[in-house]
């Protein structure tokens, strides 16, 4: 074989060994590399061994290159197999063996480890450790792959020591000019404008977890430098790109103790007031943004203003007044924060507003995001109170020596309490939490039953003063159950309805469920509810009243609590028309009246000027059933009502000649008067609408336990269902 041949072929199989070409979001070579390694596996099976000597030894760091480095697992495994068969073939590879025990075929497999565990294993060996760096350098570093970027800048870490960390673990000084070089990367970055185009949002990432790195290795910057970086993160933080907002408050966890936490307190209340400014601020990125920078700052910031964070954090976490600013980001981000104060101040007072953020939005149930972070923020608050509490008052009778001490006896002496944990905010806690146990979304119900598993059985921080703590763990033991599962969650989760304290919250979230959309989730939640009511009726309130008497008492709240309020509101009368067809509510004697004049004058409010379907069609229909009981509730008027509200929604009911004449018959008719009377406007009125009288009874309403004298009365009022129903409600 000629020298001119080999050299020939040489340089052409080692450009194709790293042979790789961006086109659009992905690139080709990958069969190139491939096929290059074939070339070079083929080299040791067709040539003797002094022919191809320096050959291969120019090939094998590239072979090595591309079987560590290389982004695709066959171009990883080809380039190690055809180490493999050189070193088998032709010999004299130093320590051969050894890497080919190393990049074996399973090994490789992990891009991961491929990079951080074979590669340095090789590159110890003489001859390996340049040509892996410089292909980080050239070629890997600067990849179209953000991953491989990443994977890339660890491999280099883990060959080259992570440099400033490495320097500052060892104790390692950097002379004065290189840390003038250091301090000058991100104004000269900033001067070249390297945070326009499709690089800038890469290039800001890059910039901020420097400024971590500088930070965390106590680099010296000059006042000025500090003051630019400092600026170089506010505006990171207001940046609309999730990503950016994050790498910049992880550099600003690190940079605030090495930088500023020796400033002076007018320096200090500046930047703080920033913040707080920011909390509120048009730009939702920016509020996003200010409420992850304010979790992060140390007690030295918040300790002599916790009582102006405080409230412009909990203000924070709630909806926005205007519909065009709300955001659930910041909402999350507020309540995250809030938390984290708490925990930095270690004893404040939580805010479980939250617990109500219910927003929606294109990308759907967005409140879900805050709940979720607010039952987690209220969870870690309640073991900061019930800690802080159980120091009893020793802690404030000593001489009072730290920050953190001085605003407890602050808190203390400005609210005038012993305690900072009290039954009512035990109440509140569980009620607020069991109604999200019982709502529709799986991920939340498991969410919410693992936190009240972590507060009663919490084994480092006790919480007292939970009402029916017995009767809670035996609902909800400390078991690993699937709490996501319906069949498995509504069963336990529904006895809290006995329990006085908490029934009001959490029928309120039941009904969401039972009178909601989703079939297997109702049938669950509703199977439940009526396994619940039909067992033996426990005593636990203090007074002795059914299960069914205490729920219809439950669900009159929950319509006077929620009036208008959609959301509630129709699957709450979707709820009740289901119990009613399931003959439930009508032999409660007396409170069978008033549950019934409670849902009517609800109805009244509701069904006024709606143009929802499902809340008319529910209403009607618990009208219906309300009819079919007796005369002491009047149905008449309301009945009416209704059909008079329909005619005005949809004239074309009734001929146009017709119409005028039937609201007039409706609105001037004393319809709780002589009953024959009422029956015969009625006959007109179905004349008027062309229809023929009673044709839709038939087997609509069941029939009450007093037998035929309650069947009668379902007749005599049955033709006004008959009258909306054939109006398509």
């Amino acid at each position: 074989m000629s020298t001119s041949w080999a050299t020939d072929e040489e340089q052409i199989s080692e450009q194709a060994l790293h042979y790789d070409i961006r086109r659009g979001p992905h690139s080709v070579g990958s069969h190139v590399r491939d096929a290059a390694a074939y070339v070079c596996w083929a080299f040791g099976r067709a040539y003797y061994q002094r022919d191809m000597e320096s050959v291969l030894e120019q090939f094998a760091p590239h072979l090595l290159t591309v079987a560590c480095y290389d982004r695709e697992v066959n171009c990883r495994r080809a380039a190690a197999a055809a180490f493999q068969e050189n070193v088998g073939r032709q010999g004299k590879y130093p320590h051969g063996i050894d890497i080919v025990n190393t990049a074996d075929y399973f090994a490789l497999s992990s891009r991961v480890n491929s990079y951080l565990n074979v590669a340095v294993c090789i590159a110890q060996y003489d001859g390996y450790l340049y040509p892996f760096v410089d292909e980080l350098l050239h070629s890997k570093i600067c990849h179209w792959e953000k991953g491989l970027r990443e994977l890339a800048a660890n491999a280099l870490a883990a060959l080259l020591g992570k440099l400033f960390f490495a320097l500052y673990k060892c104790d390692y000084v950097l002379s004065t000019d290189k840390q003038k070089q250091i301090a000058g990367i991100v104004p000269a970055i900033e001067k070249a404008r390297l945070y326009r185009g499709k690089g800038g949002e890469i290039m800001r990432s890059a910039v901020s977890r420097f400024i971590e790195c500088i930070s965390t290795a106590h680099v010296h910057l000059p006042e000025k430098v500090k003051r630019s970086l400092l600026d170089t993160l506010n505006e990171n933080l207001r940046h609309p790109n999730s990503q950016i907002q994050n790498a910049a408050v992880e550099a600003l966890k690190c940079f605030v103790p090495a930088y500023l936490v020796n400033t002076g307190d007018k320096s200090v209340d500046d930047f703080l007031s920033k913040y707080l400014e920011q909390l509120r601020d048009p730009n939702v990125a920016a509020r996003r943004g200010s409420a992850l920078a304010i979790s992060i700052l140390p007690l030295k910031f918040l300790a002599k203003r916790w009582n102006v964070v405080l409230p412009k954090l909990c203000s924070a976490c709630m909806i926005e007044d205007n519909p065009e600013d709300r955001d659930a980001e910041a909402r999350v981000n507020a309540v995250k924060c809030l938390i984290s104060v708490c925990e930095t101040l270690t004893g404040t007072e939580e805010n479980s507003e939250a617990l109500n953020d219910y927003s929606i939005d294109n990308r759907g149930d967005v409140g879900s995001w805050v709940r979720e972070a607010a039952m987690d923020a209220l969870k870690r608050c309640t073991f900061i109170l019930c800690k802080k509490d159980s120091m009893g008052n020793s802690s404030r009778s000593r001489k009072v020596e730290s920050a953190s001490e001085q605003l407890t006896s602050d808190i203390v002496e400005n609210n005038q309490m012993h305690t900072f944990f009290d039954e009512n905010l035990a109440t509140g806690l569980v009620g607020g939490i069991g109604k999200q146990a019982v709502e529709k979304m799986d991920k939340i119900r498991e969410m919410a039953a693992k936190v009240l598993q972590r507060i009663l059985y919490n084994k480092t921080v006790f919480v007292p003063f939970i009402p029916y703590r017995e009767k809670l763990e035996e609902i909800i033991p400390d078991k690993n159950l699937e709490w996501g599962v319906p069949t498995v969650s509504y069963p336990r989760f529904v006895q809290l309805l006995q329990l006085s304290c908490y029934n009001k919250s959490v029928i309120s979230g039941l009904v969401i469920s039972v009178g909601g959309l989703q079939d297997s989730l109702r049938k669950a939640s509703l199977a439940a509810l009526l396994d619940y009511l039909q067992a033996s009726n426990t005593a636990i309130h203090s007074e002795h009243k059914s299960r069914e008497f205490i729920l219809s008492e439950d669900l009159i709240w929950v319509l006077q609590q929620y009036k208008r309020y959609d959301r509630v509101i129709i699957p709450t009368l979707k709820t009740i028309e289901i119990l009613f067809s399931k003959n439930l509510f009508f032999n409660m004697e007396d409170q069978t009246r008033v549950f019934c004049a409670c849902v009517l004058e609800s109805l009244t409010v509701e069904l006024k000027a709606s143009k929802d379907f499902s809340k008319l069609y529910a209403g009607i229909a618990i009208l219906g059933y309300i009819a079919s009981l007796s005369d002491s509730i009047n149905i008449r008027k309301a009945s009416a009502e209704q059909v008079y509200l329909v005619l005005l929604q949809n004239g074309s009911l009734v001929a146009e000649d017709k119409l005028e004449k039937a609201l007039e018959i409706i609105s001037e008719t004393c319809w709780e008067g002589d009953a024959e009377e009422a029956k015969r406007l009625r006959l007109q009125l179905c004349n008027f609408a062309g229809l023929e009288t009673a044709q839709f009874l038939k087997n609509i309403y069941p029939m009450s336990k007093s037998g035929e004298k309650r069947s009668s009365t379902a007749d005599e009022h049955a033709s006004y269902s008959s009258l909306v129903g054939s109006a398509g409600f």
